[in-house]
């Protein structure tokens, strides 16, 4: 019997795993500001005793003025409630991170409402860049048929946009199979 042959394992790359943080920072104001203006706008509603010119094109009488305040208070109480919902769901949103593996980037997506976590291959994403350009704030990253922003808002202190992008580039500049490459 000859010498057996020993498979080289291929050096598996460490995933790169980023908590992310939930934006608790733009939604927790703006339901305390539409939920101030909300209030502001019906006592507004319900004390009013003379009419309302806006800019000098628009005259309301008393009630008339009463009409606009209460739309504005039922508009506010409507943003207030969004900002609301969007507190929820990401309290219940529980593991909020973007992982970056060798063969493929997991990613949170969608709207607060809908929001979900998917998994793209690496070899599917087409590009991978940085916006605005100029003062980079989110990463957008093109798939096939989609594309998917990382705001820079959402990612913790030790990483900027710059370094993900850096990250991401650089998984993906590498062959699928480095293996492969060497011959074995």
């Amino acid at each position: 019997m000859g010498p057996e042959k020993t498979k080289r394992k291929k050096r598996s790359e460490p995933k790169i795993q980023i908590p992310l943080r939930k934006p608790y920072g733009q939604l927790v104001p703006g339901f305390v500001l539409f939920g101030a203006c909300a209030a502001f706008f019906f006592h507004r509603s319900s004390v009013n005793d003379r009419g309302l010119i806006l800019n000098g094109i628009l005259h309301f009488d008393p009630d008339g003025a009463d009409a606009f305040y209460a739309v504005l208070g039922v508009l506010s109480v409507g943003m207030s409630v969004m900002a609301l919902l969007g507190i929820v769901r990401f309290l219940q949103i529980e593991t909020f991170e973007l992982v970056l593996s060798a063969k493929s980037l997991s990613l949170p997506v969608g709207r607060p409402m809908s929001m979900r976590v998917i998994t793209v291959p690496v070899r599917d994403i087409v590009s991978v860049g940085l916006q605005p350009p100029g003062r980079p704030k989110s990463i957008v990253v093109q798939v096939q048929d989609n594309v998917y922003w990382i705001p820079g808002s959402w990612l913790p202190k030790e990483w900027t946009v710059q370094d993900l992008n850096a990250a991401l580039v650089e998984r993906l500049r590498r062959p699928e199979d480095e293996g492969a490459a060497e011959g074995g």
